[in-house]
């Protein structure tokens, strides 16, 4: 397959650099992908520019491998307590009243809903996402274009990152030889492999689970509402046991896959474990390792908890939260998320239909999976050929637009 004809999304995380390759065509085909240990990163942000670059040339050639192809395009996905949002509206009058909308009329409302915001000049826009159009007095519409109005306004979730945290990430993608096509927020991604049309009509909370950090992403009434993260994840509970049990982190963290449970009522008490890599050859029941584990998840559940309160909307979403990350597939999570949480708590999986289906179905490529298929729907709608300083295109059901000064020094 030749390589204009195949897609890379490069999920970078705390503890882990996941590749994902899908072919283009009527659906996307996922065609190979590889995930390596990375250990350049801290809460999603490069500490170490060589070891991220390291991971992230390691993960690419093993997927491209395993796939057949080259590629030198990456879509890139970002995330970490960094990334902040905000909501903004804007209405114009179009110029000669009472005819249809064109394209360019949404891409003038967009940008005149991101003038009304003031981004830090420390920060920069990754993402202006409408939120639904009123055309004239008729609120929430999807797609204005052909439709006949006066005037036209827009509500717009605007997301933003460090400017130097993204220069790094960008320099270290740039360092394994390759391209940055876009820089995407990972829990925008996440959410398109994971939540159905359904869940976000309805309102749902996504809730990715990584090592460093827990992404979210919050839809309500069909469009995206909050894009955040919280400071705690995977990585918490293994340091906890690390420091209750007296071992290493590496032998901490295997115990956590091996015998951890979010949920320590479970655990018959008499279960014994042994500590890996313990020279007095010690022991340790299970039911202890699953009280620290538990008291971990259910603080990281309160700081989402929390974030949301936040927001100051109405709790809980008609659709409840959805988990999905490597930190999901921890026994026990969802009951401790929907405990904590006070709503209903599904497990996600990205949908996979073609290609390395058994593969590719882990939450932990749930991030992945999701950019390779921003990547296809960028495609197949032509990005290309939009202005080049706001280019919009039909995205998650909505319409998305970007302003192109990313990389800029």
């Amino acid at each position: 397959m030749a390589g204009h004809d195949t897609l890379l999304g490069l999920d970078i995380g705390t503890t882990k650099v996941a590749a994902v390759i899908g072919g283009r065509g009527a659906e996307v085909k996922l065609l190979g992908a590889a995930s390596v240990p990375c250990e350049g990163l801290r809460r999603g942000t490069v500490v170490d520019v060589e070891e991220t670059t390291r991971a992230i040339r390691e993960a690419v050639t093993k997927a491209q491998r395993s796939a057949g192809v080259e590629l030198t395009d990456a879509w890139a996905g970002i995330t970490g307590q960094h990334i902040s949002c905000m909501n903004s509206r804007a209405e114009i009058q179009l110029p000669r009243g009472n005819r249809q909308v064109a394209w360019t009329d949404v891409e003038r409302v967009m940008a005149a809903s991101v003038r009304a915001v003031s981004i830090p000049p420390d920060r920069q826009m990754i993402h202006a996402v409408s939120r639904g159009f009123q055309v004239d007095n008729e609120p929430r519409v999807r797609n204005p274009v052909g439709l006949s109005a006066s005037r036209l306004g827009v509500e717009t979730h605007i997301v933003t990152a460090s400017r130097n945290l993204v220069a790094n990430v960008a320099r270290s993608v740039e360092q394994a030889g390759l391209r940055i096509a876009e820089l995407v927020a990972e829990p925008l991604a996440t959410a398109d492999a994971v939540l159905s049309e359904d869940e976000q009509e309805l309102g749902a909370l996504l809730i990715d689970v990584g090592g460093g950090t827990t992404d979210l992403a919050l839809f309500l009434e069909g469009s995206i509402a909050y894009t955040g993260a919280v400071p705690a994840a995977g990585n918490n509970v293994t340091h906890d046991l690390a420091i209750a049990l007296g071992i290493t982190h590496p032998a901490a963290e295997q115990v956590k896959l091996t015998h951890g449970c979010a949920r320590a009522g479970g655990v018959p008490e008499e279960e014994i474990i042994p500590l890996p890599d313990d020279e007095e050859e010690r022991t340790v029941t299970r039911r202890f390792v699953a009280e620290i584990v538990e008291a971990r998840v259910e603080e990281t559940f309160r700081l989402v908890r929390q974030e949301m309160g936040r927001l100051g909307g109405k709790w809980p979403p008609p659709g409840g939260a959805v988990l999905t990350g490597g930190g999901s597939l921890l026994p026990g999570i969802a009951s401790a998320a929907q405990t904590v949480l006070g709503c209903r708590v599904r497990l996600g999986r990205p949908r996979v239909t073609s290609g390395l289906v058994h593969l590719l179905e882990s939450p932990a490529l749930a991030t992945g999976v999701g950019l390779v298929y921003y990547a296809h729907r960028e495609a197949e709608t032509g990005r290309a050929e939009a202005a080049p300083e706001l280019r919009v295109l039909p995205i998650l059901g909505r319409a998305i637009a970007w302003v192109r000064d990313l990389f800029s020094s």
